[in-house]
């Protein structure tokens, strides 16, 4: 038996910096909280009470930033933008909970999980009991969404080996819904302050941006850091704080971080533009020299919503139309060590790889790179993934599976080519359509591997995205590469997206009803699938902007929105129009030319809705979602709560 003791408890952003706020970890304990980030923890960060930070590696010319800033406010200069944005907590939400089913067969541990990384997880768990790699066995043929959540060793996996071995018996242990929105980790809810100084002459001059991210009992968030990588500036201030509470921890959520950042800059970009009287994509093409995103501006310019959108605020009556525009980036990250066998057995092709479809098209983009070398369809290509004991490949995080098997891919293609026609029993036919066809039935069986090469000289003009953020940047990539195997290649994944909303000013409902997705990722290793991640990532970007929102009791703690009925989602009726337009180019000194799609795809979306919102109807809307009453309550000039 064993005694407890209740203790106050701490819950949410204001609660916990209060200066008599219970402490969540004392000092000896603050390496138990969790990671909200999917790189390292970076550099030692102080703490204050329930606050960690402040942390300003990426901040330039911090000191010069706050200078001009004190000097626009003391002068009342009309062109600084100026604003507090809140965006609430994001569950991952994802339709398959978190499960795992172990079994113990004789000295080898299976185990069945719903992973984003099944050898990452096969060397945690080794490792955790002590067991070589090859006695541990981690499956996942099939994953029904992650999203960051499941990039880790979970609660349920533990506590499935656990009583596996205990009861040497399969044990399965599943969340239900409610433990599925409860603790199964969540985009932290954050507090922005922004400010934004143009100069008389039009340049971005300055811009602070301080992050106050509710974490949970979690550390590492990265917001405000983000926006040093977009829109260089003459001096930037950029200041993220972890605030700890008594809630489970934040867990990586598609773009950590960026969705939050977009959310604030893109608005006062957009304001900015409205105070210079210039267009707000021809403002973002003055300010960021991106090629590939100067591309996608064209596009967008180019749209007949964009050109034929009406003034702004311009608008009477009950029902009224906006146009808005954002932007959004993410890094192009690929795993070292990834690996990919190719071979022919009984006459058929089999591609092997210990990497997994979350429901992100991997089997697809590697069948598609094997078929298309072949001249075969992607039918013909047996992809073997989903198992640990594969060959070494990436966890499912950092939009870098793609980016990691595809070159290996291609480099195993030219070594079985080589070894097919030097084995095979006999030659096409004379006039042969389909000669690898027959050279592969005529093969004896053989198996090549190959390893993720370095990409070629990327050019001119073409860097590592963090190469901009100074010499912390270099070395929080070295640091990734070291500690995670990833490194960031050069080139930025860039999204431009254009929406137009209807928003009814009597009821404060808003309704999407036509979204413009523009990305440049490099060529699409599987167009269909290119396109459904798009249309994700708008949905879950519609969602965070209009509809969800985790509510907890500011007492306990205790989940309140624990069903899919309570914590609202998108769903077909919530949909608009969508129109996806790639561009191809850019990234042509990555071997096979693609790059991932998951993250960037979705950080644009909520800032576009809400300078759409702002474009109908004249006023700027700074929290999401961006319920009803605080709609209604904007037009009437007081806040909601």
């Amino acid at each position: 038996s064993f005694e407890t003791e209740p203790l106050p408890a701490v819950i949410g952003l204001d609660a916990a910096r209060r200066d008599d706020a219970p402490v969540v970890f004392e000092k000896k304990n603050r390496k138990r909280a969790g990671n909200v980030s999917e790189g390292a923890g970076g550099a030692p960060v102080s703490w204050k009470g329930n606050v960690r930070g402040p942390s300003a590696p990426f901040s330039q010319k911090a000191k010069q930033a706050k200078s001009w800033l004190d000097e626009a406010r003391a002068q009342r200069n009309p062109l600084l933008v100026e604003e507090t944005f809140r965006v609430s907590t994001q569950q991952h939400a994802s339709l398959e909970p978190h499960a795992a089913v172990a079994r113990f067969d004789g000295d080898q541990l299976i185990v069945h999980i719903s992973t984003q990384a099944v050898h990452e997880n096969m060397e945690k768990i080794a490792k955790r009991y002590g067991l070589p790699h090859d006695k541990v066995r981690v499956i996942a043929d099939h994953v029904g969404g992650g999203f960051g959540s499941k990039g880790s060793v979970g609660v349920e996996t533990i506590a499935a080996i656990e009583l596996a071995r205990a009861a040497k018996a399969p044990v399965r242990v599943a969340f239900d819904r409610e433990e599925e929105l409860s603790v199964a980790g969540y985009r932290p809810a954050a507090e922005l302050k922004l400010s934004l100084l143009p100069s008389a002459e039009g340049r971005l001059k300055a811009l602070s941006l301080t992050a106050h991210a509710d974490t949970g009992a979690a550390v590492n968030s990265l917001i405000a850091g983000l926006a040093r990588l977009i829109y260089p500036a003459e001096a930037k201030e950029l200041v993220d704080f972890d605030v700890l509470s008594n809630l489970p921890p934040g867990a990586p959520f598609r773009g950590p971080g960026g969705p939050p950042m977009s959310f604030a800059l893109e608005q006062a970009v957009d304001e900015a533009a409205l105070r210079m009287k210039v267009d707000p994509i021809a403002l973002r093409k003055r300010w960021d020299p991106d090629p590939n995103r100067q591309r996608l501006y064209d596009w967008a310019a180019g749209l007949d919503v964009w050109k034929n959108r009406k003034p702004a605020a311009s608008q009477t009556g009950r029902y009224r139309r906006g146009v808005g525009v954002a932007t959004g980036y993410w890094l192009y990250l690929w795993q070292t060590g990834s690996s990919v066998e190719l071979a022919v057995k009984g006459g058929r092709l089999v591609a092997s790889c210990a990497v997994q479809d979350i429901g992100t098209g991997t089997r697809s983009v590697i069948a598609n790179t094997v078929a298309k070398a072949f001249d075969l369809e992607p039918q013909d290509v047996d992809v073997r993934i989903g198992r640990s004991n594969l060959p070494r490949g990436p966890g499912s995080g950092g939009s870098r599976v793609t980016a990691s098997v595809v070159p290996p891919t291609l480099l195993a293609i030219d070594k079985l080519k080589a070894e097919i026609k030097r084995t095979a029993s006999r030659t096409p036919a004379p006039g042969s359509n389909a000669p690898w066809r027959e050279m592969i039935a005529a093969s004896p069986d053989i198996a090549v591997s190959a390893r993720r090469q370095e990409d070629g000289k990327p050019p001119p003009g073409v860097r590592p995205a963090l190469h901009e953020a100074g010499i912390m940047g270099r070395v929080f990539g070295w640091v990734l590469r070291l500690m995670n195997h990833m490194v960031v290649g050069a080139g930025v994944p860039s999204s431009v997206q254009v929406m137009e909303v209807e928003v009814d000013t009597w009821l404060g409902h808003v309704r999407v009803l036509n979204a413009y997705t523009g990305l440049a990722i490099g060529k699409l290793a599987a167009p269909t699938l290119a396109r459904s991640q798009a249309a994700g990532a708008v949905i879950q970007g519609i969602g965070y902007a209009l509809y969800e929102a985790r509510e907890t009791d500011p007492s306990s703690g205790h989940i309140l929105s624990g069903s899919m009925e309570d914590y609202r989602i998108p769903g077909m009726a919530d949909m608009p129009k969508l129109e996806v337009h790639f561009d191809e180019a850019g990234f042509e000194h990555v071997p096979g030319g693609s790059v991932g799609i998951g993250e960037v795809a979705t950080v644009p979306t909520a800032p576009a809705i809400a300078n759409a919102i702002r474009d109908a109807i004249g006023v700027r809307l700074t929290e999401i979602p961006f319920r009803p009453d605080r709609l209604v309550a904007a037009l009437k000039g007081r806040d909601a709560a």
